[in-house]
Parts: structure tokens; sequence; C-alpha cells
């Protein structure tokens, strides 16, 4: 065979490739619009889009040094799913200037321990961080509350600068979110979910200057999944490949099921944002990724912080699967966020969100 047949043979296979990936990344930008409970393996698609992008873009970018008009074709898929992209990365810094506004942070707790198997305790360096970053709405997951001491619900109110007022509920016996305020509760509420230990705190708080927002401390169905199950990602773990398979079910089972509750979850707060009077805040771990079902649902009545202010990728996730931005700060209209930042910092199995946010008339 001639090297010139050789050298078309590879350029077309190439191009199929590209086509394939292509394809799926396509895919990934229609599979948002699906809800899990009424098909989940359209939730799978949105975990793989990291991955996926990062492959169109080195077609691009393969074409691009070849001079082939064949970068076009990832290139205007990875247009198409624009919102997908800049989700997931704000490739330039934010300049954003403005008045001082409201200092928000989220932050999954775990249980003030470090790892996914709780054997770490980080409650100083959590609370010390905290106090650090002096904000003026705290809203915790997965919070001990504890009674008395240094953690219990009065205990950490006094830990932290300026902070006068705090909302909580029990998802569990003795933990559950709690959201804490510089300024005045004067409205509070639960959503709970049948099925279900994950739930939303809702604080209507006044903000100095006199307008009254509704804050939602929300935690959406986690995953269920323990150091045990997740063996096979660890060499040093890894048994039979039955037992890999076994282990493999599980975990795809436990997905499938949060996927869809996560789903009608998504649509309970949804529904309660558009009866609410007020602007509103929403925080909390979605355990969800920004090319995921719950996302979009609820990115259509709210901006995001990060992709209004942020800069980079701002994973959030401090667990196994790296790249994964699962916590946010959305808000409605009568803001506009003025920076967003994602604390670097070993405290808990997820990283913590900060932004400001102004009010605007």
């Amino acid at each position: 065979m001639k090297k010139s047949a050789i050298k078309n043979s590879f350029a077309k296979f190439g191009f199929f490739v590209n086509l394939f990936f292509g394809g799926l990344l396509l895919m990934i930008s229609l599979s948002v619009l699906i809800p899990p409970d009424k098909y989940w393996p359209a939730a799978f698609m949105g975990l793989l889009y990291p991955y996926l992008l990062a492959i169109n873009l080195l077609f691009v970018g393969i074409y691009a040094l070849l001079k082939s008009k064949k970068l076009f074709l990832s290139l205007f898929i990875i247009l198409v799913g624009n919102q997908q992209f800049f989700s997931f990365i704000q490739p330039l810094p934010s300049f954003k200037s403005g008045k001082e506004g409201v200092k928000i942070i989220t932050f999954n707790v775990h249980y003030f321990t470090k790892d996914i198997a709780g054997t770490r305790v980080a409650s100083p360096g959590i609370l010390e961080y905290l106090r650090n970053v002096n904000a003026d709405i705290v809203c915790l997951q997965e919070t001990r509350l504890f009674k008395t001491g240094e953690l219990s619900p009065e205990g950490i109110k006094d830990a932290l600068p300026g902070i006068k007022h705090y909302h909580l509920a029990h998802s569990i016996s003795n933990a559950g979110p709690m959201t804490l305020s510089k300024y005045p509760i004067v409205g509070l509420g639960e959503i709970r979910f049948e099925q279900s230990a994950n739930m939303v705190l809702f604080s209507d708080i006044i903000l100095p200057r006199g307008d009254t927002v509704r804050v939602y401390n929300c935690h959406f169905q986690s995953y269920r999944i323990t150091p045990e199950d997740y063996s096979i990602t660890d060499p040093d773990k890894s048994g039979t490949n039955e037992q890999q398979l076994r282990e493999a079910r599980l975990i795809s089972k436990k997905m499938i099921l949060a996927f869809t509750i996560r789903a009608r979850q998504a649509r309970a707060v949804s529904a309660h944002i558009k009866k609410c009077p007020y602007p509103v805040i929403v925080c909390g771990d979605f355990n969800d990724t920004p090319n995921s079902y719950t996302y979009h649902l609820l990115r259509k009545q709210l901006n995001d912080s990060f992709t209004r202010a942020g800069f980079g990728i701002s994973n959030t996730y401090n667990g196994f699967i790296p790249l994964f931005r699962i916590d946010y700060i959305l808000y409605s209209n009568r803001f506009n966020a003025i920076s967003y930042s994602r604390g670097s910092v070993d405290l808990s199995d997820h990283f913590p969100v900060t932004a400001v946010l102004e009010s605007i008339k």
C-alpha cells in the first residue's frame, strides 16, 4: 500500500473518531433536558463532560496545526453547548468592581471530618477557616448538631464574628443543615423530601438596606457511596474480577437511585422558588454537576455566581473523582455577583465556596 493511501486511511479513521466523540459531546448538551427519573442513562452522560470536552479540544488543536477545516466540527459542537462549557470552565478572570455586597459561604463540612470515611477530625480547622472568611451568611450542610461545646449551634455562632442568628434542622438524629447570619432571620421553613434524609432549609433574611431575601440552604440526595463500595478504584484494595463487578453494579444502582430522587427534589425546589415573594439566593451541595438536569432546572431561573464572577474550573468535590463542581451559590436577578472563590482547604470531602453579591434595583 502506498504511503499516500495509508495517510488517507489514517485521516479518515481520525475524522471518524472525531465524529464519534463530537456526537457524544452533543448528546451531553441535550441530556440536561431529560429528567433522570424518566430516563436515567441521560444522567450518566453529564459525568463524562470534562473528558469528552478535553478530547474534542484536542481534535480542534490537531486540526488547527494541520490547517484543516475539520477543526470546525468539534468547535461547532462545543459552541452549541456553550452554556455547558462556561458552566464547567471560566477561561478568563473576572475584573468586576462595585460596592461592598453580602458575602456568602456554602460548605458541606461532612460532620467536621476531613475524609469520606469520617476518620480525620477537622473541626478546629473548619471553625478557624469560617472565622477568617468572615461571611455575612453561612450555609453549612452535614453539620453535627451537638447540644453543648464548640460544635453546638450556639458554639458555632459564638465562634464566628458578627453572627447573631441561626436556623437549623435535623436531617438525622444529631446532624443536619444550618444557616447562620449577621442579619435578622425573620422567617424560616423546611422542604422535606420523601424517601430521603436530605433536605432544604429556607431562611428569610433582612439585608442592611432593608430588603428581604430568601436563602435556600440545599443538600440534595447523596449517592451514599461508602469507601468499601468504590474499593475497585483503589489498586491496593482491588479484589477479584467478580468482586469488582459486584461493586460496580452496586455503585451503579446507588447512582441511578440518587439521579432519580434528585430530579424530583430539584423540581420541588424549583416550584417553591417560583412561588417565593422575595429575591432568592440558593446555596448548597447539589451532588450534581453543571451538566445535569438538577443544575439546568434551577439555573433556568437563577444566575450562577461562578459563571458571572469565577475563574478556572472550581471543582468543589474533594474526593476520589476530580473536576466535579457540585456546590453552588445561585441567585436571582435582583443581585449581581462581584466575586467568587473556591477555598483550597483540605478540611472536608468538599471545598467551600464563597461569593459576594450586591443588590441591584
